[in-house]
């Protein structure tokens, strides 16, 4: 069977997690080589050195013609069809929701609904954008859908009456970069991002839905001698978190090294405290598994998919009471034993979650996607 994999989200120039999902699951299909695949990237921006490179299972389909236009047409010409672009195939796959024109059975993943459940939290241009890519009746449309988390499998069934028989989990893994650290990386990177202190660390977008200024009014709670890093690249509607910021008695010590290398992230991630993640919502939530992995401990938020992901390896509180945020946080300073205990279970935590796996899972839809045609 030859597959179409519709690998866009890698062209950003900053990659997400949507674009790490994209490249980490390419590279598992291509290394199981189950079916045939063809990669489909579309733009002028380079194609990203860890595409899997092309083999007698796996080929390239890059065009060239501007983003836009390709998504108009898509969008309302219905043309020209995925399979014309790519080459003939038995199956499209798309690892996030995005324009497409195909008459071949379809599957696609989800990565989150928060767009749906929580629309404030996005710019108009965005809301725009997601209407634009008409997301129930491509996912009504599609042969099987795939959740991230079996959170976001019972958002896609129930927002949008998809039969649960077509929703599948199929997850992100964690890769073998996201180890125990050596203390010369540790200091690497440390010296690299100039944070001179020790840290709470929080990592992701900088964006509404992640709650900042609720961590900040935590971290203001905390009498430790921490500094506050809040890295990852500016998202959409940021200005509060940065207002807030500067107002803070603390503001000397809340640190924006901005976006954050790939490959500096285990380290990050291993010289903190602790991993602050208080979001609102998440379809899954990597950096808390990236966290738990290298053996930092976690406080994360009881909603949404996040309590699926560390269960009771990490520390789960609720996201709208900074007090409760706080004193999880205290608790890790608190208390090395408790520490210890969450630095193990992360790690056994973490082993739950594989690239593998997640392609194995993929693998057999696109088998049932086709099995429907």
């Amino acid at each position: 069977m030859r597959v179409i994999v519709d690998i866009r989200p890698l062209l950003e120039p900053r990659r997400s997690g949507v674009g790490t999902y994209t490249a980490e699951v390419a590279k598992a299909l291509a290394r199981r080589g189950a079916h045939e695949y063809a990669l489909f990237a579309n733009g002028r921006a380079p194609i990203p050195a860890d595409v899997p490179p092309p083999s007698p299972r796996l080929t390239h389909r890059f065009s060239r013609y501007p983003n836009r236009l390709l998504n108009a047409a898509f969008a309302f010409l219905g043309a020209p069809k995925l399979e014309r672009l790519a080459g003939p195939a038995d199956v499209a796959y798309l690892p996030n929701l995005n324009f497409v024109a195909t008459g071949l059975p379809i599957v696609v993943t989800v990565h989150d609904l928060s767009f749906v459940r929580f629309p404030r939290f996005f710019s108009s241009k965005q809301r725009l954008w997601h209407a634009a890519i008409g997301t129930a009746s491509l996912l009504r449309r599609a042969t099987t859908v795939v959740a991230v988390s079996e959170h976001t499998r019972r958002d896609v069934i129930e927002t949008f009456g998809v039969p649960e028989g077509n929703v599948v989990v199929a997850g992100p893994g964690v890769g073998p970069a996201f180890a125990p650290q050596g203390d010369a990386e540790k200091d690497r990177v440390r010296k690299k991002l100039r944070l001179d202190h020790p840290y709470f660390l929080f990592l992701g977008a900088i964006e509404p839905r992640k709650n900042i200024v609720g961590l900040i009014d935590a971290y203001e709670r905390v009498d430790a001698d921490l500094d506050l890093v809040i890295a990852g690249g500016k998202g959409w509607l940021y200005e509060d978190v940065f207002r807030r910021a500067a107002r803070s008695p603390k503001r000397d010590r809340i640190k924006f090294p901005g976006y954050v290398d790939d490959a500096d992230k285990p380290a990050l991630y291993a010289a903190a405290a602790a991993l602050v993640y208080p979001s609102f919502y998440e379809g899954f939530g990597m950096p808390p598994l990236e966290a738990m992995a290298v053996g930092t401990p976690v406080v994360a938020s009881h909603v949404s998919s996040l309590g699926e992901v560390v269960g009771d390896a990490g520390l789960l509180i609720d996201p709208q009471d900074a007090g409760d945020i706080a004193a999880a946080m205290t608790a890790i300073v608190a208390d090395p034993r408790l520490v210890g205990k969450l630095r193990s279970r992360g790690f056994e935590r973490a082993k739950r979650f594989t690239w593998d796996a997640s392609a194995a899972t993929l693998e057999k839809a696109f088998s049932a996607a086709h099995g429907r045609a």
